[in-house]
């Protein structure tokens, strides 16, 4: 999946933990990219998935 917020894959995003939720993803790794957070693009997650 992609970023929202600078469209990089989650994969260049730096996980903050060893169990690599994309919802405790950090800084993206592009060398010319500021964003600081991975924002997830799924705005509502089905229950039936939680």
């Amino acid at each position: 999946m992609n970023c929202k917020r600078c469209h990089h894959t989650n994969e260049a995003h730096v996980s903050s933990d060893e169990s690599k939720s994309l919802m405790r993803a950090g800084k993206c790794n592009i060398p010319s990219c500021t964003c600081k957070q991975y924002l997830d693009p799924i705005q509502e997650i089905d229950e039936d998935l939680m």
